[in-house]
């Protein structure tokens, strides 16, 4: 009676064990494979973005060869530096911020060389910014294309503020433009649309992204996500 109550207790022992392993088993090859799919996801996002921004950049230089052609070489530099920066380095999860942020001034003196004194352009870092911040790459230049888009007018005065700032561990960017009668702003545009994916991938809700369009003459956006923070790579 004994042996038979042994045997089955260890019979039952050795299937717990071996059910517990093939669990710990079929959720690690989970993990992994959420892994790769919430990368591969992370990536045709990320890509979509590049010939979305390299469109818009290449109708600027379109736009300004034959108003002015000296522009439009120094805009084809600046494109040079952007490219680098897209090619070799936003593929990476995360990137250094003061890449990014030579990035969008990139961008910004692109902006200006078009649009030279016809538009208040401002490029404001607030305080120093730490040399291991680290944020996802290609995540901000939307927002400057959407503000330079739709706040610049050739008729009325015009402006274009960007205010980034690190708080607690924490990037801020805040990005205001000015508002013309007859621009309609497109919500749901690609780069916008694609921007709020990343962040729901990237950081759940540990983000905030505020669009505050109640005032008729002026549009904002502003974005707070952690430095430093990788989900994909976080520990579950």
């Amino acid at each position: 009676y004994w042996n038979i109550l042994l045997g089955l207790f260890m019979m039952g022992a050795n299937c717990t064990i071996k059910f517990m392993f093939r669990s710990i088993r079929d959720e690690q090859r989970m993990i992994a494979l959420e892994r790769i799919s919430l990368q591969a996801e992370m990536d045709y996002l990320k890509y979509q973005i590049n010939p979305h921004f390299f469109m818009n950049t290449l109708n600027n230089i379109h736009a300004m060869i034959d108003i002015d052609p000296e522009a439009a070489k120094n805009t084809v530099i600046e494109l040079s530096k952007m490219m680098r920066y897209v090619l070799y380095d936003s593929d990476k999860t995360q990137t250094n911020f003061m890449q990014e942020l030579h990035f969008m001034e990139n961008y910004v003196s692109l902006m200006r060389i078009r649009y030279t004194s016809d538009v208040d352009v401002r490029f404001n870092i607030q305080t120093p910014v730490p040399m291991d911040a680290k944020v996802p790459p290609l995540l901000l230049i939307v927002f400057l294309e959407n503000a330079f888009k739709h706040g610049v007018s050739y008729q009325e005065s015009s402006y274009v503020h960007i205010d980034l700032r690190c708080e607690d561990s924490r990037a801020v960017c805040e990005v205001r433009n000015s508002r013309h009668k007859g621009v309609i702003v497109e919500k749901g545009g690609i780069g916008l649309e694609n921007v709020k994916k990343r962040l729901n991938l990237l950081f759940d809700n540990n983000y905030t992204l505020e669009i505050d369009d109640s005032n008729e003459q002026e549009y904002r956006v502003k974005l707070s996500i952690p430095m430093n923070y990788d989900k994909m790579h976080s520990n579950r």
